[in-house]
């Protein structure tokens, strides 16, 4: 039997067991029919080693164990979830390559992939493959370890110098700025490397509503982000998260869209296939892989920002036209002013008609209604009508509305009827 490693190869498996056992609570080996016993288990100690002081455990009443992460992200300091970022595993001749590299190129010498090779022969009496030690030094050129130009027909290789020592006063303020950057920007995971490299934490701010799940979809977020910026399709699976399946389609990425209520992020994209502007949530992005770039990205970014002004949340809907939606509501002008800011406030683009005394209209038009439906049920008793052209989401309003009335009412007799 193999042996358990805390060490991972391939960050999609533990993203998904990790943000299951975080986002959705208590988690057992039965929720994961499609994987074995053994691998389940391995995910699961991995787990318990990365977070043991925020692990819950829970008993079924056939005495089934199942486990869950638990954090409350203004009594911590740093992201616990940053520590799956941390435990990629290596080989031996990766951990060897890459302090003998370190230690080598220290001096500020200029030295191409034959010379760097030769010298670690020499100082060190072990062999590297060449190919090897190019992967390992275009790696970290990539990360801004090393420099590279180019000098004839030869890439020349430098260490960049120690900053910390040679520009001290880069540092000033370098702490602060790590800790809020670790917790208030995407890829707060560089945050939480700088305040390792200084030996020191984040001892100044806290925050009350912190999306701490959002470092398990970073690694999606990067190649998105940097699609956008470059103008190029991509090729993006997609989870399905209540069936399992995976859909694999190309499209061009237009925007980076987060909730403010929820908190989750969503990709924005325009489908080839279809033409159609479409939005998932980056939890369910499994892979993305560049393509070519797209000659029509500036006309595809015009159309999303023309039809961006009648979203009400992420959802373009499937519809070529918009669905009109009219809300009346009855309030007392004298004293629940608060009810006309909430409106004007929280009714994004639709606009706000007193058609007579303590009665207002709110009307609006969006591509999908549906996403307005738990907002509007916040109005609930004071609504006396609502329309939708969408005849399904309005009939589903008034069947729920009615679904409510028979629960609570006490007398359905006496209650005001609802109209639809």
């Amino acid at each position: 039997m193999a042996e358990f490693n805390e060490l991972i190869k391939h960050f999609n498996k533990v993203r998904t067991y990790v943000r299951d056992f975080y986002v959705y609570g208590f988690k057992s080996r039965m929720d994961y029919p499609e994987s074995g016993r053994r691998t389940y288990d391995n995910e699961r100690r991995r787990i318990e080693s990365w977070f043991a002081d925020y692990i819950q455990y829970d008993y079924d009443s056939s005495h089934k164990k199942s486990v869950a992460i638990t954090m409350d992200s203004n009594r911590i300091d740093s992201n616990p979830l940053f520590n799956v970022w941390k435990t990629k595993s290596f080989t031996n001749n990766d951990i060897m390559l890459h302090f003998f590299l370190l230690d080598l190129m220290q001096d500020g010498e200029s030295r191409n992939v034959d010379t760097i090779n030769d010298e670690l022969i020499e100082r060190y009496q072990v062999l590297f493959e060449v190919q090897t030690v190019r992967n390992k030094l275009m790696e970290y050129e990539q990360n801004g370890l090393f420099m590279v130009k180019k000098e004839g027909r030869q890439h020349v290789y430098t260490a960049y110098t120690n900053w910390l020592t040679s520009h001290p006063d880069l540092y000033t303020g370098l702490k602060e700025a790590a800790s809020y950057f670790q917790t208030a920007a995407p890829f707060g995971f560089i945050g939480s490397t700088i305040l390792d490299s200084l030996r020191c934490q984040n001892d100044h701010f806290r925050f009350r509503h912190d999306y701490l799940a959002h470092t398990l979809e970073d690694e999606v977020l990067l190649p998105l982000l940097t699609a956008i910026k470059e103008k190029q399709q991509i090729s993006i699976q997609i989870k399905h998260i209540r069936s399992g399946h995976i859909n694999e389609f190309e499209c061009v990425p237009l925007k980076i869209r987060v909730s403010t209520q929820t908190g989750r992020r969503y990709i924005c994209v325009r489908r080839l296939a279809d033409r159609r502007l479409s939005t998932y949530r980056l939890d369910s992005v499994q892979n993305v892989s560049p393509l070519k770039s797209e000659s029509d990205y500036d006309r595809y970014s015009a159309g999303y920002e023309k039809n961006n002004r009648y979203t009400w949340g992420v959802s373009f809907g499937c519809r070529r036209e918009p669905e009109q939606v009219c809300m009346q509501i009855s309030l007392d002008e004298m004293t629940e002013g608060y009810l006309i800011n909430r409106l004007n406030r929280e009714g994004r683009h639709g606009q706000l008609n007193r058609i007579q005394p303590d009665i207002y209209e709110y009307t609006i038009e969006c591509w999908d209604s549906a996403e307005m439906i738990p907002w509007i049920r916040t109005f609930t008793g004071r609504i006396l009508n609502f329309t939708c052209s969408n005849k399904q989401v309005e009939l589903r309003f008034w069947h729920d509305m009615k679904r409510m009335q028979k629960m609570y009412a006490e007398d359905t007799s006496e209650t005001m009827s609802l109209g639809g």
